[in-house]
């Protein structure tokens, strides 16, 4: 069977590394393709799993040797989807998951259009909110740009396929199934 690729975007606090830890707990075809950054590790992470953490100086020579499907600056720090690894999954039937911004979501469509797009959404702006304030380890200002980030985020979800409330994650993981094997019969019946 082949390679699935999706996109899956929303705002900080949204939930997507929740839903992506339960889909591929429920179907262990589902693979995150692990981001690579410039920025400090947190306490809360690990290496090869949240992201993989290198240098300024290796980032840039990863950019010059064409090793991302897509790379931005956010808040000071380079983030970058390899491309790789990416490939490694698809060639062996995986579903392989790219969690990343709107600006990188549209950077991917324009060279890989068959992807699925899917944008989630929190239930209410005020949750998301409580949720983004509720993270103890951001400064007052670091929140504020957040939230505003947020905002600019949730206005670009009418240009992904399929937008999804995240009210709770077993419905959110539920659909997410639903649009892959529906994506998978399209395949099908057009051969």
């Amino acid at each position: 069977m082949p390679g699935r690729l999706v996109i899956l975007s929303g705002p900080s606090g949204v939930g997507k590394d929740t839903v992506i830890d339960e889909w591929s707990r429920i179907n262990p075809a589902v693979q995150r393709v692990v981001a690579y950054t410039t920025r400090p590790i947190r306490e809360t992470e690990s290496e090869g799993v949240d992201y993989r953490f290198v240098s300024l100086e290796r980032f840039r020579q990863m950019i010059a040797d064409g090793a991302f499907l897509e790379h931005k600056d956010v808040f000071g720090n380079l983030y970058g989807t390899p491309k790789r690894d990416m490939e490694a999954m698809l060639a062996a039937g995986k579903v392989a998951v790219l969690k990343i911004d709107v600006q990188g979501a549209m950077a991917v469509i324009k060279v890989r259009p068959g992807v699925l797009t899917v944008f989630l959404m929190p239930p209410s702006f005020e949750e998301l909110e409580r949720r983004i304030r509720g993270r103890a380890a951001d400064s007052p200002d670091v929140i504020e740009r957040r939230l505003r980030v947020a905002r600019e985020e949730i206005s670009h979800s009418a240009e992904y396929a399929h937008v999804i409330v995240n009210r709770e994650v077993g419905n959110v993981v539920a659909t997410l199934e639903t649009l892959i094997h529906a994506r998978v019969d399209e395949a099908l019946i057009r051969h």
